[in-house]
């Protein structure tokens, strides 16, 4: 009976153990956690959890960008979250029921700054543990960033003999956007300048070359302002364009020779003029404007005619033209001779350093024999006319006055040869 006994009591403890256990599973069996629903038809299966969807970096904020829909095995309520500093940056829940909820932007997606966002999802029945799921979402790149010119401002120092058809200036420009939004082509248009003097050649690659194709002057034009356009080939939006100016400052070089004032140079002289004495003042200036050489003169040897070059000299400094020696009455009349303007730069070529001009000289007689008064001549004139008149007159008197004695006389006779 003892034994028995036994073996009843350890009997009956392992059935209340069994039990114990039974109750135990079927307790846990008994709620099963949420989770995101299947998406139906999809291979590889998809769920409703956002996982791998795409949003545009435009996508408005505060608007429902997806509906996140979850079921729970014992139909418990579902509370949906999103994890701390895992997604809730940029997302947030909006609103939600038992199984659906809805997700918006709280702030603009930016593809340039973060291609993708993770997001870890929490739901919770409150009776299990909150289950997370961790999933990516990708942003899509449109076309937003306006191409950017690199390394302005654009200014270029030309000399105004650089070669025609070389390049000047080399442009770059970024465009941060990608994909077809990315490439576009660089023009050119010069403002306030009649076109054609520069041009451009776009490389296909952000970056062209601004070419010179007419040569430059700076005693013409001393500066250009060339306007670059910069226009991607996105339309997704719309194509974006940029401008910059190209300043171009064109630099001097020494290829003008001198420029005279006030020719042409004429001047009157007597014979007696004193020895040393100014007749004429010449001038030139550097024709490079902007660092202009100092200019000297100089009786050419050109003089044609040499006899008046030996009277004469000039000042190399200062231009004044003075009579040396003596003039003589023998060169009265009119002399032409050359005066040399010549820049003070041996690094110039005589085209480009030398210039000339011609001064006409007219020297006169100081003391010269006087001329006859008009008034007398007139005189003169007027009596020798008056005589002239006057023999002619009587002369014609006469004829008449004989004319009519003949005539008188032959009437006589005729009259008394009739008696």
């Amino acid at each position: 009976m003892v034994i028995c006994n036994r073996d009843s009591s350890l009997s009956h403890n392992s059935l209340l153990w069994l039990l114990f256990v039974s109750v135990l599973v079927t307790v846990v069996q008994a709620n099963s956690p949420p989770s995101f629903a299947p998406i139906p038809n999809t291979n590889p299966q998809k769920y409703y959890d956002m996982d791998k969807e795409r949003f545009r970096e435009d996508q408005q904020t505060g608007i429902v960008i997806y509906t996140l829909i979850a079921s729970d095995p014992d139909a418990d309520n579902i509370d949906f979250s999103i994890k701390t500093d895992h997604g809730d940056d940029f997302f947030e829940i909006s609103s939600q029921n038992n199984t659906h909820a809805t997700v918006v932007l709280k702030q603009l997606l930016d593809y340039e700054s973060k291609t993708t966002h993770d997001i870890t999802w929490l739901l919770d029945d409150r009776v299990n543990s909150a289950v997370e799921t961790e999933i990516t979402v990708y942003v899509l790149d449109i076309n937003d960033n306006d191409p950017q010119f690199i390394g302005l401002p654009y200014l270029a120092d030309v000399n105004e003999n650089h070669p025609v058809f070389t390049s000047i200036f080399t442009v770059s420009v970024e465009d941060i956007d990608e994909g077809t939004n990315q490439g576009g082509s660089i023009t050119m248009y010069e403002k306030n300048i009649t076109a054609g003097t520069f041009d451009i050649i776009d490389h296909g690659d952000w970056t062209a070359d601004v070419i010179l194709i007419a040569e430059l002057d700076y005693e013409v034009t001393a500066g250009y302002e060339l306007t670059l356009v910069a226009e991607d080939d996105g339309n997704d939006p719309a194509t974006r364009t940029s401008t910059a100016s190209l300043t171009v400052f064109v630099i001097d070089v020494q290829d003008e020779p001198p420029m005279w004032i006030g020719e042409p140079y004429f001047v009157r002289v007597t014979d007696e003029t004193e020895v040393n004495s100014t007749i004429l003042t010449v001038a030139a200036r550097d024709g490079d404007r902007s660092e202009p050489n100092e200019i000297e003169y100089f009786v050419s040897n050109e003089t044609v005619e040499s006899d008046i070059g030996g009277y004469l000299d000039i000042n190399q400094f200062s231009g004044e033209i003075f009579v040396r020696e003596e003039l003589v009455e023998e060169l009265v009349g009119h002399h032409n001779f050359t005066i040399l303007a010549v820049e003070n730069d041996d690094t110039q070529t005589l085209a480009t350093k030398v210039s000339r001009t011609t001064v006409r000289l007219e020297i006169e007689l100081a003391n010269p024999i006087p001329d006859a008064d008009p008034a007398d001549l007139t005189t003169v004139a007027t009596t020798i006319t008056v005589l002239v008149f006057g023999l002619i007159a009587a002369l014609i008197l006469g004829i008449c006055m004989y004319n009519t004695d003949t005539n008188f006389k032959k009437s006589k006779k005729n009259k008394i040869a009739a008696y």
